[in-house]
């Protein structure tokens, strides 16, 4: 019993170590920036300083990713509020209002959006002979996730590339294949 209290310490201050090196980076391209288009193709990284009121927002197919701060997306009557340990994953092009629920100049909302290339998700499920999705409570096409270490670790090492641009063509699609891979695995 004790061993496995002192591994979900550790388990704890490696996912919260991921976080914040993740947040550094985000806040490091952001700078004052609300939002910056990377080099990568489909992803976004995103700064707020401050709670904004509720915005209509088409969402496209994409996971979205908070280090720092909390989001609240509203689709029809179901709401949805993601932050440092919730991913929200968004499977078809839905109408949405969007409100930034916790940010300050302090403490930035910091995050990033990647756009989910369907085709390769579909490829990824055929050569990893994964079994269909499990069903569902909520066929809406929005969901939100618990984040992983590998989760946390395979973007920061997409957000690295970003200093190392002559390896973007090759790496970030391989990156990319991961985090869609371990999104395919995890809960959602």
């Amino acid at each position: 019993m004790r061993k496995q209290a002192v591994k979900q310490v550790i388990d704890n201050n490696e996912l919260d170590n991921a976080r914040k090196t993740l947040r550094k980076s985000i806040a490091r391209w952001t700078g004052k920036s609300d939002s910056v288009v990377t080099t990568i193709p489909g992803l976004i990284l995103f700064r707020a300083d401050e709670p904004s009121k509720p915005t209509n927002l088409m969402y496209e197919p994409r996971v979205c990713v908070i280090t720092q701060g909390a989001k609240r997306v509203m689709l029809g009557d179901d709401m949805y509020v993601y932050d440092a340990h919730h991913f929200l994953l968004t499977s078809a092009d839905l109408p949405t209002f969007v409100q930034i629920i916790e940010a300050s100049l302090d403490k930035p909302c910091l995050g990033l959006v990647l756009d989910i290339n369907q085709r390769e998700i579909s490829q990824l499920m055929v050569d990893s002979q994964l079994p269909p999705p499990r069903p569902q409570q909520s066929s809406r096409g929005m969901a939100t996730g618990e984040v992983t270490l590998p989760l946390l670790t395979a973007f920061q090492r997409l957000i690295d590339l970003l200093d190392e641009p002559k390896d973007i063509p090759i790496l970030a699609p391989v990156i990319e294949r991961e985090i869609f891979y371990r999104l395919l695995v995890g809960d959602q």
